[in-house]
């Protein structure tokens, strides 16, 4: 596989389709929001949503990528759910055709487990499970995998978002039948990168460089400061290209993460050449 088609592959992970619509505005802009407590400006938003993401429990979205790699497109469509406490994540990918037989990820503090029935064919067992700490940077592959898994993250994004020079307010709308007020704008990712931890900003790196470093963003954020939904287009001329749109319906409600089945997992002590 060649790096931009392992980096496609993480960033197939993440998020996505979204219209680009909204002139440019001062993202000093006075808020719609008059309410005690209400957000004055739009980059105000996007500081009370990093506060209130930081304190949830739990969240579960659904996401859609599609990436084009020269004369390669790519669609794909998952639900994630994530804990807090253990930073445990699921992502499940449903198979989209007879060809796809579909995907699913676990993330159980240090490690990672992958499904793939096609898995059957090699190592006779559908999961494949080995421990984070023995990824080493030459093995991109896996590294896109725990890329994928993460990326969907609302408080990645969200600090992400602040970086923004240039956001301002679109006005009110529903998504997923709750109010919610949109704001737009880009953001640097050189800088960008900067508000995150560094696993963090390894990850999201390897996700939005090959596609650009400004990406276009639209984000929905409900009267609780929660994100309902986010948009992101990223472009690097016409042969490279990421859209993502990550859906969040629930917060704060508890999730079960387990991992699979002794018996149908092969456990490796290295990732390096794992068949998936």
């Amino acid at each position: 596989m060649t790096m931009a088609g392992r980096r496609a592959v993480a960033a197939t992970g993440l998020a996505l389709v979204v219209s680009l619509v909204g002139c440019r505005a001062n993202p000093g802009r006075p808020s719609a929001e008059g309410a005690s407590g209400s957000p004055r400006t739009a980059a105000e938003a996007l500081e009370q949503a990093v506060r209130r993401l930081g304190s949830v429990t739990s969240y579960q979205a659904s996401v859609a990528v599609s990436t084009v790699v020269g004369s390669k497109k790519k669609h794909l469509s998952g639900e994630v759910a994530s804990r807090t406490k253990d930073q445990a994540v699921q992502y499940d990918v449903p198979s989209s055709t007879t060809d796809d037989p579909g995907s699913s990820a676990v993330l159980l503090g240090d490690r990672l487990y992958i499904k793939n029935f096609r898995l059957l064919e090699v190592i006779h067992k559908p999961w494949i499970g080995f421990s984070l700490s023995a990824v080493k940077p030459a093995d991109t592959d896996v590294m896109a995998w725990v890329a994928q898994v993460r990326q969907p993250d609302p408080l990645l994004h969200a600090r992400m978002f602040t970086a923004s020079k240039d956001v301002h307010l679109v006005g009110r709308e529903t998504t997923g039948g709750r109010p919610a007020t949109r704001y737009q704008g880009t953001f640097a990712l050189s800088e960008a990168l900067t508000k995150l931890g560094p696993a963090e900003r390894t990850e999201a790196q390897a996700v939005y460089e090959e596609f650009g470093t400004t990406p276009y963003f639209e984000v929905w954020i409900d009267d609780q400061h929660l994100i309902r939904k986010i948009g992101l287009v990223v472009r690097r001329g016409t042969k490279r290209r990421l859209n993502a749109t990550m859906n969040y319906s629930i917060y704060d409600t508890p999730v079960t993460i387990t991992p699979p089945a002794p018996n149908e997992v092969k456990n490796l002590t290295t990732p390096a050449g794992m068949p998936v």
